[in-house]
């Protein structure tokens, strides 16, 4: 096995072959790095545009899991093992160093990964199943059973799921969860469907008519209806994976993007439409999903329909009405679509303001008369009424003249067929059958256009959502500013808001060297808070220079950034979710929370006067705060936010306020601890 492991001094290449040899398409790396720990093995993936997601899997779980977690990096002793995905082959496939793929079974990976935990066990079991005289044939399968339940709590680490991060390319996103390619396959399914359906058709009515005895068309035509059956199921299997990946991906990508907006353009914007935005995410993906496949099914249907009408009585001429029918429904569907966008942005205001009006109920009662409490409203009112009627006519043009304008248009094209006669029943047959093909085609692309168009009216408040998961593309080989000798410099910083036109700091410059405990106090509103999101990288300066270890926020990238400094923000800035206190604690620090986690935790919340706290919630730790949960006062609440910083281990901890609820007991008590824990220190206190 040691073969097949990559050293440490080779893991930024082992991930790299990873990437590639599994569809990853990693960035270009140009330099190498020795990895030391475990975060630097998230790291070297950052570098390389890609995400190595920690994880750790129950000991009874392992096997079966292990070929589901491809592609993935295990370590084994002082190495690394990569594993790609296995395909078709019932072993797994590891890449080895010189470039060679092998398989191995999963039980040799899982013995070779649980064996410093699994070794003390054996030897036990192993004297107790010869005392019970077990038969030596027996003894592997009891062995592997009693290991199961004796290490049925034991969680395996040491294993990083390698992926594309919600920043990548969403097409890439896409092609790497195959969706491309189902696409192809659902469109193949649904051809060869119809085909088998104009045949079964054809069968019937090119034998049902004839006086003949001999039945065995009966079975040609069951024959060709029961092969239908595999490919509904396929093309509904097809449909679900299709919907769930994307959908899946989507989701993470905007959420992703609304954890990377700017806090600005977040602060700016009124509880309504933050709301707004939220049900528009919603209809982007049910939408989406749905109008397209409605649309897929429609096009193959129209272009099917093309080729039978020709075949037809209508000749030529039904299949060029029908292209031209089809132009005439891009038109009606775009006129819909600018309605619809109209009207979104009276539905949408109107929103927004409703939402506002009740969350100011209680000012406007206490600072407006009354006969100004409704200003506005009736013309509101009045204008959504006039936008819902124009999108009323459009959508009834949409899903009503569409499909019933084509029966009527191929119904006048058949007039000359039947002025000049007709020489066959047959081609009447196939002329209606591609006339009621293609209404059916135009009911669908009728009803997608319908919700492609609401999804695109909703892709426009969601879009930055979607923009903003891309990351600011760190430099790879970031160069080392020597003036920045300490571990925080700052020189001649300047910053002002978009909406003021002085600048609240400005010629600032200062330095923090590692194991400083510094204290900064200013009047209020004198740019304190500022100077904290500026050094936790949540607003970038107008001007000046802002370094860490002499590196530069744009050099190190966000993630990196954040390593090194941590801020618990004022309390209006703060919040406390509604989840377990150990969720509320453990925001912010990396990797998996295990039970050396929890240990320090209470360790730091017992030395900020959290203990009696804890004592009183029924599940301690894993108690339920927040809004649905244990109500904490405004003290509690501010040291759950320095012990939240203090636990993200980071080298510089900024505290804005934090000491400001307590009491003088509590206030000493935290003093103390962060003093004692904080490897820098810079505490923001009012004057």
């Amino acid at each position: 096995m040691n073969e097949h492991l990559w050293p440490p001094s080779r893991l930024d290449e082992a991930l790299e072959s990873l990437a590639i040899e599994s569809g990853l398409s990693p960035a270009t790396r140009n330099e190498k790095r020795e990895t030391r720990n475990e975060e630097d093995v998230e790291a070297t993936a950052r570098r390389l545009n890609l995400e190595a997601q920690p994880i750790e899997t129950p000991y009874p779980d392992l096997e079966r899991q292990l070929p589901k977690m491809a592609p993935a990096l295990i370590r084994l002793g002082h190495g690394y093992l990569a594993i790609l995905p296995r395909g078709a082959s019932p072993r797994l496939a590891i890449l080895s160093p010189n470039g060679k793929k092998i398989h191995i079974p999963a039980s040799t990976i899982r013995s070779a990964l649980c064996s410093e935990i699994e070794s003390p066990a054996i030897q036990q079991i192993d004297a107790l199943l010869t005392r019970a005289r077990i038969p030596r044939a027996k003894q592997p399968r009891a062995r592997n059973a009693i290991l199961r339940e004796q290490l049925s709590t034991t969680l395996i680490r040491g294993i990083w799921l390698l992926r594309l991060p919600p920043s990548a390319d969403f097409w890439q996103q896409l092609r790497q969860a195959k969706v491309p390619r189902r696409l192809l396959t659902l469109g193949a399914a649904h051809v060869i469907q119809y085909i088998l359906w104009i045949l079964a058709w054809w069968v019937i009515g090119a034998n049902v008519l004839k006086p003949s005895s001999d039945q065995s068309w009966l079975w040609l035509w069951a024959l060709l209806l029961l092969t239908l059956v595999p490919f509904r199921v396929l093309i509904t299997w097809l449909q679900g994976r299709i919907a769930i990946s994307t959908g899946a991906r989507l989701k993470q990508r905007l959420f992703f993007g609304a954890l990377r907006l700017e806090p600005d353009s977040i602060r700016h914007q009124g509880a309504g439409q933050l709301l707004g935005r939220v049900i528009e995410t919603e209809a982007v993906e049910s939408l989406a999903l749905s109008g397209g496949f409605l649309g897929l099914v429609a096009v193959i249907e129209l272009a099917i329909s093309i080729f039978v009408l020709a075949a037809g009585a209508g000749g030529a001429l039904q299949s060029l009405l029908l292209i031209a029918w089809l132009a005439i429904t891009a038109v009606i569907a775009w006129r819909y679509y600018q309605r619809n966008r109209t009207w979104t942005d009276v539905r949408l205001s109107m929103t927004h303001d409703l939402v506002e009006s009740m969350v100011g109920h209680r000012t406007r009662l206490a600072q407006l008369p009354p006969d100004r409490w409704h200003d506005g409203e009736d013309e509101a009112l009045e204008r959504y009424l006039k936008a819902s009627k124009a999108m009323d006519n459009s959508t009834a043009a949409l899903l009503a003249i569409i499909p019933g304008g084509w029966l009527v248009i191929g119904l006048a094209a058949l007039i000359p067929a039947f002025a000049s006669g007709i020489k066959s029943t047959a081609q009447i047959a196939i002329a209606v059958g591609g006339m009621l093909l293609a209404y059916r085609a135009f009911k669908r692309l009728a009803a997608g256009a319908w919700q492609i168009a609401g999804a695109a009216v909703a892709w426009q408040r969601v879009a930055v959502l979607f923009n903003s998961a891309i990351p600011e593309p760190p430099s790879d080989q970031p160069n080392r500013d020597r003036e920045g000798v300490g571990l925080m410099h700052a020189r001649d910083l300047t910053f002002r808001y978009n909406d003021r036109t002085e600048p609240v700091l400005r010629g600032c410059s200062f330095q923090i060297s590692s194991g400083d405990r510094l204290v900064l106090e200013g009047a209020s509103g004198g740019g304190k808070s500022t100077l904290v999101s500026l050094l936790s990288g949540l607003r970038a300066p107008n001007s000046g220079r802002l370094l860490m270890n002499g590196f530069d926020r744009q050099s190190l990238g966000a993630e990196e950034w954040r390593k090194y400094i941590a801020a618990a923000p004022q309390f209006h800035e703060n919040h406390v979710l509604a989840e377990t206190f150990a969720f509320n604690l453990f925001m912010g620090r990396r990797g998996i929370i295990g039970p050396q986690d929890f240990a320090e935790a209470e360790a730091i919340c017992s030395e900020l006067g959290l203990a009696e706290l804890l004592e009183r919630m029924p599940a301690g730790l894993l108690q339920m705060v927040g809004e649905t949960g244990w109500q904490l006062s405004h003290g509690e609440r501010s040291r759950l936010y320095i012990a939240r910083a203090l636990l993200q281990n980071s080298e510089l901890i900024v505290l804005d306020e934090s000491f400001a609820a307590l009491d003088p007991e509590n206030l000493q008590r935290a003093v103390e601890c962060v003093v004692k824990r904080a490897k820098s220190l810079l505490v923001i206190a009012h004057r």
